[in-house]
């Protein structure tokens, strides 16, 4: 295991509680987004030091959260707690800033002719893909979060209209998010997508930076933590062709391919074998995590009496 929630060695980000009352609602065990189930323990804590188990997938490197949220614990934590946990000094006016000096419309630079409508799923106030609009785009926004959908509004930004398709839908720093990524994204490209349209997803991958540096991802609100090849096998088997791609997070797909199962294997077999490949160097022994053992070791009491 990388990371025990038993070791107080590790640098959190900060430590306080990511969900109250967590023991009230109900967590169960779920399949990989490839649809297998073996897995090995990775890490049995959050980057905010919160009990929170993540398994690495056996089959295709994924790595998730499990237990995690039933559909019900989901909607009372984005409804009652995680703009409070973890957006709570940020206004909307500060959010769509900060967005905007992440835009993503330099990404699209080379394929704006394509794309006349934008759809932004899950974008908070907007920001991202404002600049779109100033470029002539129409946007519009699917949000959950009333405050920060209002202000998108006021921007320009138009309310997501469910009885129309778009040319380019973005999902960006969503899909870490989904109870069932699978399922949700083949529903965001059936009723969302127009026919051979253009789907960004934009998420961390993991398998860009050492193991020993994923604690930073792990949080309560996110249940996967994706490879580069476990990304684009399991697009691959929604049907999504990669167009582009950047260094950092962003995968540009367009919809409507038929899904080839040896491609989707292939992803599957290379992403669970750069998974293990990680952990497995970061566990292997080495000189300095011994002299950090016997330098910080501290003998533990034996007695079970509570002091």
């Amino acid at each position: 295991m990388l990371f025990d929630f038993n070791n107080n060695q590790y640098k959190y980000r900060e430590e306080f509680d990511e969900f109250p009352e967590i023991e009230n609602h109900d967590f169960r065990f779920t399949k990989c987004t490839c649809g297998e189930t073996d897995s090995y323990v990775v890490s049995t804590v959050s980057r905010h030091r919160n009990f929170f188990p993540i398994v690495a997938c056996s089959h295709c490197g994924t790595l998730r959260a499990n237990p995690y949220f039933t559909e019900e614990t989901a909607t009372h934590y984005y409804g009652n707690v995680y703009g409070k946990v973890k957006r709570e000094d940020r206004s909307p006016e500060q959010l769509f800033s900060a967005q905007r000096n992440t835009s993503l419309a330099p990404f699209f630079a080379d394929v704006m002719e394509e794309f006349d409508t934008v759809l932004d799923f899950g974008g908070g106030a907007g920001g991202r893909t404002s600049e779109l609009a100033d470029l002539g785009k129409g946007v519009w926004l699917h949000e959950v979060e009333s405050d920060y959908s209002q202000y998108a509004y006021s921007q320009g930004i138009q309310p997501y209209d469910k009885t129309r398709k778009y040319d380019l839908v973005v999902v960006s720093h969503v899909i870490e998010h989904m109870i069932d990524p699978a399922a949700q994204m083949a529903e965001i490209i059936r009723d969302c997508c127009v026919e051979n349209g253009l789907l960004l997803v934009a998420t961390p991958i993991i398998d860009r930076q050492r193991a020993r540096q994923w604690l930073q991802h792990f949080h309560i609100a996110h249940k996967y933590y994706f490879t580069h090849d476990a990304l684009i096998g399991l697009m691959a088997n929604l049907g999504c062709e990669l167009i582009k791609q950047n260094s950092v997070d962003a995968y540009l797909f367009r919809v409507g391919a038929q899904p080839e199962p040896d491609f989707v294997a292939s992803c599957y077999e290379k992403g669970a074998r750069k998974t293990k490949s990680l952990v497995e160097a970061d566990l292997k022994p080495s000189f300095k995590g011994l002299w950090r053992y016997l330098t910080q070791w501290r003998p533990q009491s034996h007695s079970q009496k509570s002091p």
